[in-house]
């Protein structure tokens, strides 16, 4: 039972580590302009007028019109954006994104690691000694 047990931990830790290091997106509070975003050519996320909420990897602009990138089925697609529409464009934050999609795991995986460690531990009997 006790096996069974310790394996149990295993594959949650295991399952745990795999969904975290997916990573996380974090967004600058502050918007930049279409200008800047077809610049800096960096993931972006644009809010519309209609309070819709758009992802891209980079916007791009070809012969005067705007164009957001974005991956569907492992192919980039450019899907066409109207300036007009556009309310403001915010920046993926490179470096605390990339803190956080390593902090964020190693903070629950010393977590599980202490819970796991606790229970053995509160499981050990020291009133019989063995000398």
């Amino acid at each position: 039972m006790k096996t069974i047990k310790i394996q149990l931990k295993v594959v949650a830790l295991f399952f745990s580590v795999l969904i975290l290091l997916q990573g996380c997106t974090v967004y600058k509070s502050v918007p930049i302009s279409i200008e800047q975003a077809v610049q800096n050519e960096s993931k972006v996320k644009v809010f519309t007028k209609n309070n819709n909420k758009l992802k891209f990897k980079r916007i791009i602009n070809v012969d005067g019109k705007l164009y957001g990138v974005r991956n569907l089925e492992g192919i980039d697609r450019n899907l066409s954006l109207d300036r007009n529409s556009i309310k403001t464009i915010k920046e993926k934050n490179k470096t605390l994104s990339t803190i956080l999609s390593i902090v964020i795991p190693v903070v629950i995986i010393a977590g599980i690691l202490g819970i796991m460690v606790h229970d053995d531990l509160s499981n050990l009997d020291f009133s019989n000694p063995s000398n």
